[in-house]
């Protein structure tokens, strides 16, 4: 006679781990889509800060960047401070959980800070390539949200590395004007876009 003491109940632990799993997805879907809807006021203030800051750099290289890339990143950080904090109080998910989702976001940014000054002082990479580099660093960044954000930072950071690529190429007199007006300016008319479209809704 079959010993059933070691027969046991099929378990369950399996699919209640998946339905969890696609529960914990559709939640961080529906935080991403928050995430992407509160972004426009991020784009219209840093696109404005590269959009001028290169602009200006293609009429005065000796004052404009010396002091507008330091004084305007002080500005449009306070900026956007306000605007998270804004958001956060209008936010319906707990306080901690945004913190949380906010530091992952702006995290590659700050890698792209961190690697970019390294290269430049360091002497690595020559002053006169930093536009480039700046521009290809941060188009890495939002090619990275891509699994927070969806498709649209993935183009638009690989739009920043082809425009880098083919300014570095081709429109090397002109670097600081097309910089600034073709990747600045593709981030302030993305913002006004998405601004445009949540007011549709």
């Amino acid at each position: 006679m079959a010993d059933n003491r070691d027969r046991r109940p099929p378990s369950t632990q399996g699919p209640q781990q998946a339905l969890k799993d696609i529960e914990f997805i559709k939640e961080l879907i529906s935080r991403n889509k928050r995430k992407v809807d509160e972004s426009p006021p991020y784009l219209l203030i840093w696109g404005t800060y590269v959009m001028l800051g290169f602009v200006g750099m293609h009429f005065d290289m000796s004052v404009w960047p010396n002091w507008y890339w330091a004084i305007g990143a002080i500005a449009a950080s306070a900026l956007t401070a306000v605007t998270g904090i804004r958001q956060a109080r209008r936010s319906p998910s707990p306080a901690s959980e945004v913190g949380a989702f906010g530091w992952m976001f702006w995290l590659p940014f700050l890698a792209v800070f961190l690697t970019g000054s390294f290269l430049l002082f360091s002497g690595i990479v020559r002053a006169e390539h930093a536009s480039f580099l700046w521009m290809s660093l941060v188009g890495v960044a939002y090619v990275s949200l891509g699994p927070l954000t969806g498709r649209g930072t993935v183009v638009l950071g690989l739009w920043f590395i082809v425009l880098a690529i083919a300014t570095r190429a081709f429109l090397l007199d002109y670097q600081f004007l097309v910089l600034g007006l073709l990747g600045g300016g593709s981030l302030v008319a993305t913002g006004f876009v998405l601004l445009l479209r949540g007011k549709a809704r």
